[in-house]
């Protein structure tokens, strides 16, 4: 079970997380209930010990315990937090609570881009609706949503009425509740998951938010959804659904109870991964985007005598703080990791003659308002001994707040940029980022297809004889939605954006669509006509190669000099995202080479 890796400081940190986040909340995200027989008690609070326990597992050793890793009881959680120098009470009056209701499983299709379901995913997952701009129908339904939503952003998704009643759709519209988990699916994989925070019944909000189809319909059974969570690699779906036996494809609004729930939870990601978006339930934290640039851009670094050059020391673990984010890892670690994976890097790009001492940064970007720290003895004093660090095993990291704004692909690559101009600027980009794990950064289209050997082919030092061998690879590729492709070529008649060109290949019209904010990993880019571009090979793979980039005008322009190369064609039936131009451009940004 791993309760003996549990640490004091992940203790510390577990609680100090539930305090930010709300009990309710924080047993939403990690997916516990509420506490039966023992709570933590901690600086006049009262914290449920499962819970706490297995996200200080998290933090101590880098896993998350869930519910169902208890195999020895609420009792030995208790014996462990005593043991690590806590209270914990027995009998408090959580028992006379109702035991949780274990969660149901949703099975959402996101429909079709016909369907307009990639655009409606976009629009009210992705980044959820202001409820400003719906106030006006929202009537009775605004006192719930406003106390679901205090950062006034919702995400909604919704259903369209059944005339049955017994199929599997009117089961599932009739039987859902609110806890449920929520799978969205589409291409032949599972691409996100939610939890049920609230349904109703409305046409004029459903109307609001998402129009109506060509009979005059619209999704009026509404999920009020929270915990959003798109998965960095799409699940695929036959083998979930077997186990649970749902025909294949899905076709229809499903759902199981939770023993078959239960069933399938091994062939999903772990909790918690990367969140694209923050938790709804979350109170409203005054860091923002720019905020936190702008924390970034201006640390208390240490500078030598007679010398005017910001110590590297903190930039470096910041930037290694934001890849453990990109990579879904968590964003609390203990001092024994840090120092085994910051420490390299300061060796290696630190200023020249500086000294290797990641206790340093891992004590003092607290000063930023963008870091924690948790566990240390005499935290508020001066900084410890390396002997005592070592000892008690203290855990840094991201605030809770920091962490999830560098969810956004858009915000995390400005926070990467901000970081390597600002204070790493002669150092070469490219090898530093393939160190942080975030080689991805160096392509639009990011690290999508990768085999068992990690893509890449050795070179064999001496040509033999006969046909080039073969060799088998195992390998996940990303899916993308073949009609949405289409659609972009056949808009601009195949002709490039750029340069106009029209090719033909085994006499047919030939184009190529790309995506500007990549599919692959670190850039997660949704696959929609918003975020594509009709382009032909050459200035496709210019485009990923951020050899060009589009401007705020619209001109293309070269990465390297800025001079024009064009203007991109636009079309009426094709509106493009201002956004995914912005994410291509200070892509390009962080590309070019060091004090250029």
């Amino acid at each position: 079970m791993g309760l003996g890796e549990v640490t004091r400081a992940g203790v510390l940190a577990a609680v100090e997380e539930c305090r930010d986040l709300g009990r309710e909340a924080f047993l939403r995200r990690y997916g516990f209930g509420r506490a039966l027989t023992y709570e933590l008690v901690w600086d006049g609070g009262l914290y449920d010990s499962k819970a706490i326990a297995g996200v200080a597992h998290l933090y101590s050793a880098g896993r998350l315990l869930t519910a169902a890793d208890f195999s020895g009881g609420a009792r030995t959680v208790a014996h462990r937090l005593r043991a690590l120098g806590f209270t914990v009470e027995e009998g408090t009056g959580v028992g006379e609570q109702p035991r949780p209701v274990a969660p149901q499983l949703l099975l959402q299709p996101r429909g079709n881009a016909r369907l307009r379901g990639p655009q409606n995913f976009d629009r009210s997952i992705r980044h959820g609706i202001p409820l400003t701009e719906i106030d006006a129908v929202l009537g009775k339904h605004a006192e719930p949503l406003t106390a679901l939503y205090p950062d006034g952003i919702a995400r909604l998704w919704g259903s369209t009425p059944t005339t049955q009643i017994n199929n599997e759709k009117a089961k599932a519209l009739r039987n859902r509740r609110p806890g449920d988990d929520v799978l969205f699916y589409a291409d032949n994989h599972f691409i996100a998951r939610a939890r049920i925070l609230h349904l109703f019944d409305s046409t004029a909000v459903a109307r609001a938010v998402w129009g109506t189809d060509d009979e005059d319909t619209t999704w009026e059974h509404v999920m009020a959804l929270g915990d959003v969570e798109e998965f960095e690699r799409p699940v695929s779906a036959a083998p979930l659904l077997s186990r649970l036996d749902v025909p294949s494809p899905l076709r229809s609004l499903t759902l199981r109870n939770a023993e078959l729930h239960h069933r399938v939870i091994d062939l999903l990601p772990t909790r918690p991964r990367a969140v694209s978006l923050p938790s709804p339930a979350r109170p409203t934290s005054a860091l923002t985007a720019k905020t936190l640039l702008e924390r970034i851009g201006s640390l208390h670094t240490h500078r030598r005598p007679g010398s005017n050059e910001p110590s590297r020391h903190q930039p470096l673990a910041l930037l290694w703080a934001a890849s453990r984010i990109a990579a879904g890892k968590p964003r609390l670690a203990p001092w024994d990791t840090f120092r085994s994976e910051v420490g390299p890097l300061l060796a290696a790009f630190g200023l020249p003659g500086s000294k290797v001492t990641p206790e340093y940064p891992f004590w003092h970007l607290r000063g930023s308002g963008l870091w924690q720290l948790h566990g240390a003895p005499d935290a508020d004093g001066s900084m410890p001994q390396i002997g005592a660090l070592n000892a008690v095993q203290p855990v840094a990291g991201l605030t809770q707040a920091a962490a999830d704004l560098l969810t956004d692909p858009l915000t995390r690559l400005e926070a990467v940029l901000k970081l390597c101009s600002t204070y790493l600027d002669d150092v070469d980009r490219r090898q530093l980022l393939d160190s942080l794990g975030l080689s991805g950064y160096t392509t639009a289209d990011g690290l999508g297809d990768t085999a068992e050997d990690g893509g890449q082919d050795r070179e064999r030092t001496e040509a033999a004889p006969g046909p080039a061998e073969r060799r088998e690879t195992l390998s996940s590729r990303l899916v993308r939605d073949a009609a949405i492709a289409k659609q972009v070529k056949d808009v601009h008649g195949h002709a490039c954006q750029v340069c106009e060109t029209r090719l033909s290949y085994r006499r047919k019209p030939y184009s190529e669509a790309a995506h500007i904010r990549g599919l692959g990993t670190p850039h997660n880019g949704p696959d929609e006509l918003a975020n594509l571009l009709c382009l032909c090979p050459n200035h496709h793979v210019l485009f990923d190669g951020l050899e060009i980039y589009v401007d705020v005008d619209h001109v293309v322009r070269w990465t390297h000099g800025g001079g024009a190369v064009g203007r991109l064609r636009g079309h009426d039936e094709h509106r493009i995202d201002e956004a995914y131009l912005r994410y291509h451009r200070t892509l390009c940004e962080l590309s070019r080479p060091a004090q250029q």
